[in-house]
């Protein structure tokens, strides 16, 4: 059994020496109280009882001396030992003075922590010791005087156990409890009237029949022979919980409670069995109250517990948002100051330091105005109006700490001001920048040929026009402005079209076609260009347009005059190429119809082979047509290329040449199969003629970026700058029987299938790619 704690009083006016001897006592043994004053200790000494005193001596008002004589005049606490700890010289007066008023011991400062506790470990001891002989001495008085209550008692009893036998027949007699009397073999005796409402029986009935008949729980006491060990020898078991089982079979929950008593050296033994249905009942009711409430702790605790993270989550992102402001604040270039209400610096960041040039340690907690004094006036006078106000306050002036220009701002709180000095050289200078970007645009913007607006984004409206926008509109600037002008602005697509859609202003475009409609009626084309302008104000958007009319105009005269021109070259070749098959099938019939005879059967297969040719001809022109139907549907270029590969391949051999195929995987295009042969064929034909003997044509497909390539690569002479001007122009070629057509269908092919075709030559060679774009959904058949 644990000891009870030990109550120690340390008396001590200085704070530190109180927590100090009581970190050195700190142990389960003791409860350590103190008191800061003579005062003090005589208030707990009076409301609570202590083993020990720790007296200091030099006290303000009462000092210990004075203390324990005063505590030593009372009789009760005459007892309590006192120990002085004092920094006093170890005179022998000084202890003698001590001893004489009550003291028991002296302990000098600074004090020693294994001295000091193997004294009061001692004392505690004698206190304890002492205590426990006034608790034995206590003990046997309170003994004495109980054998002699006993005696005069047991006379009494005797008297009353008489009465008593007479009221216990009358409480076994009316009873609700049923009481059945049972020798050691368990047959009952006797029986109260109680066993009939409880059992159904008569008390008459139950004389001579085993307990076990009602209470079957005793029948493993009687006959199994275990008696000796579950019955009481003397005065009453335990209650126990059991199955009572009336007359008819039923059971109900009861308690049983045997009690033993001795006549002789025959044990008799009576058994109280008591219905406890009710009981059960209700503590099946508490039993689900107490889950109920369990169950509602339970929530309550989870809420607590998520309330605990919460805030537990509440402090680290406190912590965490303290860190990122003084991150901030260390690492902004303006100076920070925070001062309390007298203007002391309690907290400056590293730019502050070095504006002041001096280390934070020096500076807190004195006035800045000491380290500043040049700046004292105006930052002072910003402050008291800052703290009478209570209101932000902003000033700006030459500092001569720094000789720049300064911007200081005060914000008051309830823990004083904070400062915030930001040196404004640098946005000086660049206002001044500003200023004069503005003028330099503003002369720009006015003196520019082209059509120059800035609008809001916010309500549409026109700020500013410039001359040139006013002189092709035909507005007024006061028109533009007020809203008054309807440009009615449209896009214009590559094809010329005109789009309904009005032209939004927010979307910013470069060189975009539109239509504008000035004010006298006239429909003019330009070139639009948008950009949005970031203001304080309002967002805008500044827009330009280039008046391209006239341009438009020219460009169509020469479109219209270019296509003459073509069409003028064009019947030239025709009539050229077809002239000469022509005109010898021509001179045969005249032959003929002079001759009044068919010709040679060779002259007959002249005749043909120059009518197929003009035909051939005719038919590769017709290729050239841009509305020509294609049956194109998805397919791989690559298995295209590896069909005709044979037939090159022959070609090729024809004519001592190689040929290489490289076809890597492609994504399924939408292709015309006949015309990709045509046009493959053309330019595998074309590169084959191009070649000396021993010479290498490759065929390649790869995919680059969002493109498949088809190359056709080469090792000729390449072509002259003259020819290269005229590559694609139909009925230009460059061989003795060509006409001129091969390319210029290349050129068509691709354009029905959204391709382009390029080249690069050289004295190495030439080589041919035409990029066909890979379809960003899975490509589906088109009928023809």
């Amino acid at each position: 059994m644990a000891e009870p704690q030990v109550n120690i009083l340390i008396v001590d006016d200085r704070p530190e020496h109180l927590l100090a001897m009581s970190s050195i006592l700190q142990s389960p043994d003791y409860r350590i109280a103190t008191a800061n004053s003579g005062e003090e200790a005589l208030r707990q000494v009076m409301q609570d009882s202590f083993a020990l005193i720790l007296m200091d001596i030099e006290m303000p008002g009462m000092n210990g001396f004075e203390t324990v004589r005063m505590l030593k005049s009372q009789e009760r606490y005459r007892s309590i030992p006192v120990i002085f700890v004092t920094a006093l010289s170890q005179a022998t007066e000084h202890m003698v003075r001590g001893y004489e008023i009550g003291a028991i011991d002296f302990i000098f400062k600074p004090v020693q922590p294994v001295i000091l506790k193997v004294k009061v470990k001692q004392f505690a001891g004698i206190y304890r010791d002492r205590e426990q002989l006034k608790a034995q001495k206590e003990l046997i008085t309170r003994r004495t005087i109980d054998l002699e209550q006993a005696h005069a008692r047991l006379l009494d009893n005797t008297d009353k156990l008489r009465r008593m036998e007479a009221m216990a027949r009358a409480i076994s007699e009316t009873s609700t409890d049923a009481f059945l009397t049972v020798d050691a073999e368990g047959t009952i005796l006797s029986a109260n009237p109680a066993v009939r409402p409880l059992f159904r029986y008569g008390p008459e009935e139950l004389i001579g029949k085993p307990v076990w008949l009602v209470v079957p729980y005793t029948e493993r006491l009687f006959v199994s022979g275990e008696s000796g060990s579950l019955l009481p020898d003397c005065g009453t078991r335990e209650a126990t919980d059991v199955t009572a089982v009336r007359r008819s079979g039923g059971t109900f929950p009861a308690e049983l409670q045997i009690g033993s008593a001795c006549i002789g050296d025959r044990p008799i033994y009576v058994c109280a069995v008591r219905d406890v249905t009710e009981r059960k009942m209700q503590y099946i009711r508490m039993e689900q109250a107490v889950e109920q409430r369990t169950y509602a702790l339970r929530e309550a605790n989870g809420r607590l517990q998520a309330e605990i993270r919460r805030r537990h989550q509440v402090t680290e992102q406190l912590l965490r948002s303290y860190d990122r402001i003084n991150d901030i604040l260390e690492s902004i270039t303006d100076a920070f100051y925070a001062l309390d209400h007298d203007g002391a610096i309690v907290y400056m960041n590293r730019s502050a330091e070095q504006r002041l040039r001096i280390v934070k340690e020096q500076a807190l907690g004195r006035p800045f105005w000491d380290y500043a004094p040049v700046e004292r006036s105006k930052c002072y006078d910003l402050f008291l109006r800052a703290a009478l106000e209570q209101a932000p306050q902003r000033a700006e002036f030459y500092s001569n700490l720094t000789d720049s220009w300064v911007e200081v701002r005060a914000f008051p709180s309830s823990l004083g001001i904070s400062l915030y000095i930001q040196d404004t050289n640098e946005r000086r200078r660049m206002e001044q920048d500003a200023r004069e970007s503005q003028e330099r645009f503003y002369t720009i913007f006015q003196a520019t040929p082209c059509l120059m607006a800035i609008q809001s984004l916010s309500d549409r409206t026109y700020l500013d026009v410039n001359e040139s926008w006013m002189k092709h509109t035909g507005y007024t600037y006061e028109e533009m402005t007020s809203g008054a002008a309807d440009l009615q602005m449209t896009l214009v697509s590559d094809e010329g079209l005109v789009e309904t859609a009005p032209v939004d202003f927010a979307d910013t475009v470069t060189d975009v076609k539109v239509q504008y409609v000035t004010k006298a009626g006239e429909r003019r084309t330009g070139l639009l260009s948008t950009e949005i302008i970031e203001t304080p104000d309002v967002p805008c958007v500044l827009a330009v347009i280039t008046d391209i009319t006239d341009r438009v105009a020219l460009e169509r005269e020469i479109a219209r005059l270019d296509r003459l021109h073509m069409i003028g070259e064009m019947a030239a070749g025709i009539a050229h190429e077809i002239r000469n098959p022509m005109t010898t099938v021509r001179g045969f019939l005249q032959l003929m119809r002079a001759k009044k005879t068919l010709p040679p059967k060779d002259i007959i297969d002249v005749m043909v082979e120059e009518l197929n040719r003009a035909n051939g001809i005719i038919s590769e022109f017709l290729a050239l047509a841009k509305n020509k139907t294609t049956d194109r549907r998805p397919q791989n270029l690559a298995a295209v290329i590896e069909a005709i590969g044979p037939l090159i391949q022959a070609e090729a051999t024809l004519a001592d040449k190689q040929l290489h195929l490289r076809l890597e995987s492609c994504p399924e295009l939408e292709l015309d199969e006949k015309e990709i042969r045509q046009m493959v064929l053309n330019l595998a034909l074309n590169g084959l003629e191009a070649m000396d003997a021993g010479g290498r044509l490759e065929i390649a497909t790869y995919t680059e970026e969002s493109e498949v390539v088809l190359e056709v690569s080469d090792q000729g002479h390449g072509m002259d700058k003259d020819v290269l001007a005229k590559v694609g122009t139909p009925f230009f070629t460059t061989k003795e029987r060509g006409t001129g057509l091969g390319l210029a269908v290349c050129f068509s092919i691709a354009a029905r299938h959204g391709a382009k075709l390029t080249w690069q030559t050289g004295p190495e060679g030439t080589a041919f790619y035409v990029r066909f774009a890979i379809p960003t959904e899975p490509a589906a058949a088109n009928d023809p």
